[in-house]
């Protein structure tokens, strides 16, 4: 009989043991993943800041380009009147407001693509840098969806209580993909 009660606290003791270090390598899943949701986070929230200043730039080139464009083509009207004022009247009030106008839009030109942003004059500009970098979040949050929500792993620690408390104690956690079960 005591042999009995001692292969029974045995087994109690190796199944506790067994069930505590399940316990602890759902934990270190559990918090393992919290870390990596948070980092996609805040990596998407980077992502989102640098997609909105990438399209602010874009309209502001696309802008100046426009205003440029519209310089040029104005210029260039001028340059039929300034052709026929050389071989007519030159010092007329007329030729006189042409060579202004036309010297007026040279310096517009000029000042126009100064101040104008990088990336001018390829209008689609650094958009594949943003793309690149959705398309590796993409990935990545993919690889995190299938490891800390997609799998027999992040249903074990949610079905352990007491992993689940481990790791999902606070209301930020509980509110997260990793502590919820969709």
């Amino acid at each position: 009989m005591v042999t009995l009660m001692i292969r029974y606290v045995f087994l109690l003791f190796v199944s506790s043991t067994i069930s505590l270090a399940y316990a602890n390598d759902l934990i270190t899943y559990g918090k393992a993943c919290l870390v990596k949701e948070n980092r996609l986070n805040q990596a998407k929230i980077k992502l989102e800041n640098l997609s909105r200043r990438t399209n602010d730039a874009q309209i502001e080139s696309n802008q100046a380009w426009q205003t440029i464009k519209h310089y040029k083509t104005a210029k260039a009207q001028l340059e039929t009147s300034m052709t026929e004022c050389t071989q007519t009247t030159p010092n007329s009030a007329y030729c006189h407001q042409v060579r202004l106008r036309y010297n007026e839009l040279t310096y517009r030109i000029e000042n126009a693509k100064a101040d104008a942003p990088e990336g001018l004059y390829h209008p689609d500009g650094s958009s594949n840098d943003v793309e690149i970098t959705k398309a590796n979040f993409k990935q990545r949050h993919d690889t995190f969806i299938a490891l800390c929500r997609d799998s027999d792993t992040h249903y074990a620690l949610l079905q352990d209580p007491n992993a689940y408390a481990a790791v999902c104690s606070s209301d930020a956690a509980r509110q997260s993909v990793t502590c919820s079960l969709f």
